[in-house]
């Protein structure tokens, strides 16, 4: 099963990249399904290394 520190942290990397990802499609006037995609690929990669760069302290 897993860990409960990881689910959070995904949930939490989706979550903010998702809102970034709108945000900048709506700056940047993309097409707002492909910024939103990106945004929570780029949120769940970021919250991965952030996971595990915290557990090597």
């Amino acid at each position: 099963m897993a860990d409960k520190n990881v689910t959070d942290a995904l949930v939490r990397g989706i979550l903010l990249g998702g809102s970034v990802g709108i945000v900048g499609g709506l700056v940047l006037s993309i097409d707002l399904s492909r910024a939103l995609f990106l945004g929570m690929l780029c949120g769940v990669l970021g919250a991965v290394t952030s996971y595990s760069r915290s557990k090597k302290k």
